[in-house]
């Protein structure tokens, strides 16, 4: 007989949406348990090593990096902030992003969901529902050959491809082609540079490269991760030239291309880059960053629209002050912005399914269009998402008003400051 667990609220997905979504159900008093495909906690934040938290700050040219957000968010950062020992950085258009260290990062969302007794199995699958009159009774979970049976009250889904949405036949908002993956990787040893001199030099030295036949046209999507110039360390974007389609071997071919970039970009910089004439290929990052994917359907979808016209709502559970960010095949991002200190909000319905009465989501499979995702997956957007499914959630199993809780969520977040 299968062994069972017996929790109020289920929530799969171990990245920022998830442990956020975690702790805020806790914070309610009621039993959580977090179900991750890994062995570690962070999601993309550490797996794919992004590097800097985008979508904490407002979008402005001032000097200080002012939060968009408050409570749980602006304490997460500061905790992150302190244990990574850095400080945000902007740029010359307004946009603030605060550099993490990755294992910070790790260590942060576990130290947070073992305060807040939150059960956590990693290494661990979804693999069936149950479900009677669009509710959702219990979910069949897989640990290797295990298989353990959790009897729940609400589920979140914070997985990253809405997992939950798929396993239960659900409409999805799909494309035929998404974002473009990227790969991070390490090098070390390498001389003291500045980020900004490393970059003129890769655009000189990588053109020089293809111009030559030493690398193909595509090994000029390299990027300096912003923040990573630390103890002769420095941590490299690059984008994949394959298209996102999730189906067939496409994401087997995409990490295989990644592996293949990241290892001969290393060689090139060490052979012909004077600054990492000593340097090592440290480390690549355990996966390819995809960036966006299949979403799930819920009571409204955020839409572009919504985003540039900075639209505000009176069921609001997340302000995002994140231009729509594009990344497509070519090299260049696409950059949509909206006015300068201003920002949109996500209402609560984006987080809630249109089918299934006690399911939730947040993060990267928020319901929300195309360009709409491409500002609200960032990572400061998916803090805020995580925490009000977490509170949704909760004040479904406890039977709260939903005004109510919306209610305590804009003012725990300060969204309307």
């Amino acid at each position: 007989m299968q062994p069972k667990l017996q929790k109020h609220i289920v929530i799969v997905g171990g990245g920022s949406a998830g442990v956020a979504a975690a702790i805020s159900a806790a914070q309610s008093g009621l039993e959580v348990v977090l179900i991750e495909r890994g062995s570690f906690l962070g999601g993309k934040a550490t797996a794919a090593e992004v590097g800097t938290v985008c979508g904490l700050y407002a979008f402005s040219k001032n000097e200080i990096s002012q939060y968009i957000a408050e409570g749980f968010v602006k304490e997460f950062a500061e905790e992150l902030k302190s244990i990574s020992h850095t400080q945000p950085l902007h740029n010359t258009i307004g946009m603030h992003y605060l550099p993490y260290d990755i294992e910070a990062y790790k260590i942060l969302c576990k130290q947070l969901l073992i305060k807040h007794h939150v059960t956590v199995l990693f290494n661990t699958s979804v693999s069936e529902l149950e479900v009677k009159n669009n509710v959702i009774k219990s979910i069949t979970v897989t640990n290797g050959s295990d298989l353990r049976i959790i009897e729940c009250e609400s589920v979140i889904d914070c997985s990253g491809d809405g997992i939950i949405s798929q396993l239960t036949h659900l409409p999805l908002i799909k494309s035929d082609t998404y974002q473009a993956a990227a790969q991070v990787f390490t090098m070390q040893n390498v001389d003291s540079i500045s980020e900004a001199l490393l970059g003129m030099v890769l655009i000189k030295e990588l053109k020089k490269g293809i111009d030559s036949g030493l690398l193909e046209p595509y090994y000029d999507r390299v990027y300096v991760v912003q923040g990573s110039i630390k103890n002769n360390e420095v941590s490299f974007k690059i984008g994949i030239p394959i298209e996102v389609t999730y189906s067939g071997s496409n994401s087997e071919d995409i990490k295989a291309k990644a592996l293949l970039m990241a290892k001969t970009l290393a060689a090139f910089f060490i052979e012909h880059i004077s600054f990492f004439k000593n340097a090592i290929l440290h480390h690549i990052a355990p996966e390819v960053g995809f960036r966006v994917g299949t979403r799930a359907v819920g009571n409204y979808i955020l839409n572009e629209e919504d985003i540039l016209n900075c639209k505000k709502y009176d069921n609001a559970i997340a302000n995002g002050a994140w231009p729509i960010e594009e990344w497509g095949q070519d090299k260049r991002v696409h950059m949509r912005y909206f006015e300068e200190n201003n920002y949109y909000q996500i209402p609560a319905d984006c987080l809630v399914s249109k089918s299934i009465s006690n399911l939730f989501f947040a993060g990267r499979i928020i319901s929300a269009t195309d360009a709409a995702i491409a500002s609200a997956r960032v990572m400061g957007i998916c803090l805020q998402t995580g925490y009000a499914a977490g509170k949704l959630a909760a004040g479904s199993c406890l039977k709260t008003p939903v005004n109510q809780t919306i209610t305590m969520i804009q003012k725990e977040l300060k969204l309307n400051h």
